[in-house]
């Protein structure tokens, strides 16, 4: 895997056709992922909170690679998709800009596998924050803005040179159990609580949900988003499921009792 992300600034709604260009003219160049970062946005309808996919920063793709020069010489030739972050040389050429490594560790604490998950939230008697668990929990103190209610944070983070907002998507008790969420909870909790479990695509009991699967959420949290069974937990009822969205294949767990296979 390349060592240097590279950023690549689009026209926001062009990211897929972009992240094919780029997989299709980099050859051997794209040693790592080309992805669009996606998170979970909560939004409240008719009493109950829904979450939807949606980009995290619109109009941007990540690019691993060693050679990104190869990579921009080839999206030269179409340049009607494109507007490169760089710097410009005295001939004009814009290059790739590397991720520093300020940077490349805000986004790793942020999100897993081109995901940021909801973050979990409770609030005290006094109004104030006392727990926090998931990406939001190492930005407590950069939180300007806090909407329980919309399930929604907002951070102000230094990123890419500049001062940029940040969305995060929340959750709390009162929300229907979220298995990722409550095993992040468990551990918060109780590091004992997780060890022994094992996550395996092969299992001894058949809970009629098996790997490759197509499965929906029957709760609605997830709308009607269809998701690709990876692995199967029988002990804890629970699948590890897929779905792809701009490019970024994006993983969840969901409780096998409330997904139906299609």
């Amino acid at each position: 895997m390349a060592d240097t992300w590279y950023v690549v600034q689009v026209k926001s709604g062009d990211e897929h056709e972009l992240r094919l260009l780029i997989e299709n003219r980099s050859g051997n160049d794209l040693k790592g992922k080309c992805f669009v970062p996606l998170y979970e946005e909560v939004r409240r309808s008719g009493g109950k909170c829904n979450i939807y996919f949606r980009r995290l920063f619109p109009g941007y793709i990540f690019v691993e690679s060693d050679n990104p020069q190869n990579i921009f010489e080839n999206l030269k030739k179409v340049p009607e998709f494109t507007k490169l972050l760089g710097t410009v040389e005295d001939d004009g050429t814009k290059l790739f800009i590397p991720i520093g490594d300020k940077d490349r560790e805000f986004l790793q604490t942020l999100f897993t596998d081109g995901m940021m998950h909801v973050s979990y939230v409770h609030m005290a008697k006094n109004g104030r924050i006392d727990k926090i668990v998931g990406p939001l929990a190492n930005y407590k103190d950069h939180i300007t803005k806090l909407e329980m209610r919309h399930r929604m944070a907002v951070v102000e983070a230094e990123m890419f040179e500049k001062k940029r907002k940040v969305r995060f998507g929340l959750w709390t008790d009162d929300d229907p159990t979220l298995p990722q969420l409550q095993r992040q909870l468990d551990i918060f909790d109780n590091d004992e609580n997780n060890k022994g479990d094992v996550l395996t695509g092969t299992v001894a009991i058949d809970i009629g949900i098996h790997v490759g699967d197509k499965v929906v959420d029957e709760t609605g949290i997830y709308g009607e988003q269809i998701f690709t069974v990876e692995k199967v937990d029988a002990k804890h009822r629970t699948v590890i499921s897929s779905f792809e969205m701009y490019g970024t294949t994006a993983r969840i767990e969901l409780r096998a009792d409330d997904v139906k296979v299609i």
